[in-house]
């Protein structure tokens, strides 16, 4: 308990950009204002000197920047800009689309890949509703993570966009190179420390802090909690249930923390875990609604009753009727991402980036109760 007590304040650090890093950014951006005359870079000695850095950073910030597809070298020419660079440079009239990118994650069964249907849905309809209110329309694509950057391409090519936002998806260069198409960026459902990218999100530790605290007014001393089998997805709940028990004085079992698939076998496996556990935990907190709904089927199969022998709280998805469970408004969050989108947009020079957590509230439901007589 003392490990866990002393890291349970401890949040997560945000990583130092590296000088090549900035000089690759600060290049991006000057690229996209149309800051380099006759569209050739000047020296990277003369760059070097401009940006008080030496010309082998110069260098290495060009060639990834090559790779991206902004700039092409040539002996005896020089760096010069590329049609991708160029084409987005010259847009400068306001756009009234903007793109949104939709990741999803494929599983080997379906309902695993319907896991964040419910909120995804919530999400695009309020950053529709917000885009709307402004007068802008969404340019819609939904796609596997490991096709997002055909994606990106697709719709950068199909229409000039305002902006980009990316639901549910952080992969870092990919984000990198569409800043460096000169589009602002911000990361719907995902989080990622880079300059100019702001993030809206919900704040998932929270929920799950929230959960055990209610339970534990309720008079529960031995909460489990059942995690998405993908949970590197979302680190940040287990974090919250750790901390929720750590603030309650809770114990704490690493036993009690359950891996489950979000299906009906997956939750039948998780009902056969935790009943087999001694003692038997007296309330679970399950990863989202779909698994809890699905594990208080599981559990009733097997006779057991909910809550006088098991309290189940779900957190966030799917509404599910008498089900006790932790929201955020995933509504909000689409319409807020959008706001902050055109906020980028609008600014001349880089807007200061805004990271937003949305917060959980706790609803009650007859699925969590005190715990019968003789199992607290």
């Amino acid at each position: 308990m003392t490990k866990s007590r002393r890291s349970a304040g401890l949040g997560r650090l945000a990583r130092p950009e590296s000088l090549l890093s900035r000089t690759e950014q600060v290049l991006r951006e000057a690229i996209a204002r149309g800051e380099f005359a006759g569209n050739r870079l000047p020296a990277a000695s003369d760059l070097a000197e401009q940006l008080g850095v030496s010309r082998e950073t110069v260098r290495l910030a060009q060639d990834s920047l090559q790779r991206e597809g902004l700039l092409v070298k040539y002996r005896r020419k020089g760096t010069l800009l590329q049609p991708p660079a160029l084409t987005l440079r010259k847009s400068h009239a306001p756009s009234s689309l903007l793109g949104y990118l939709q990741a999803g994650y494929p599983s080997r069964n379906r309902q695993d890949e319907a896991v964040t249907r419910t909120i995804s849905g919530l999400m695009l309809q309020g950053a529709t509703r917000e885009a709307g209110r402004a007068g802008c329309r969404l340019l819609v694509h939904h796609a596997s993570h490991t096709e997002m950057d055909s994606a990106v391409g697709q719709v950068t090519r199909e229409a000039p966009l305002r902006g980009v936002i990316f639901a549910s998806f952080g992969e870092e260069k990919l984000v990198r190179r569409t800043l460096g198409l000169g589009l602002p960026v911000v990361l719907l459902d995902h989080d990622l420390h880079l300059p100019s990218i702001s993030t809206v999100r919900e704040d998932s530790q929270m929920g799950a802090a929230l959960a055990v605290a209610h339970l534990a007014r309720l008079g529960h001393r031995r909460i489990a909690y059942a995690h998405w089998h993908l949970a590197d997805l979302n680190p940040w709940r287990v974090v919250g249930y750790r901390k929720g028990l750590s603030e309650a004085r809770l114990p704490r079992r690493r036993a009690w923390e359950l891996s489950a698939e979000i299906t009906e076998p997956g939750a039948v496996v998780l009902v056969d875990k935790l009943l087999a556990l001694r003692p038997v935990p007296t309330a679970l907190i399950c990863f989202n609604n779909t698994l809890a709904r699905l594990a208080i089927e599981g559990l009733r199969r097997r006779g057991a009753r909910v809550p006088d022998d098991v309290s189940v709280l779900g957190i966030g998805g799917e509404e599910v009727a008498g089900l006790a469970c932790a929201q955020a408004d995933w509504f909000a969050m689409g319409r807020y991402a959008v706001t902050l989108l055109l906020r980028a947009a609008s600014a001349r020079r880089g807007a200061e980036p805004e990271h937003r957590l949305f917060p959980y509230e706790i609803r009650p439901g007859p699925s969590a109760g005190s715990p019968g007589k003789g199992r607290k």
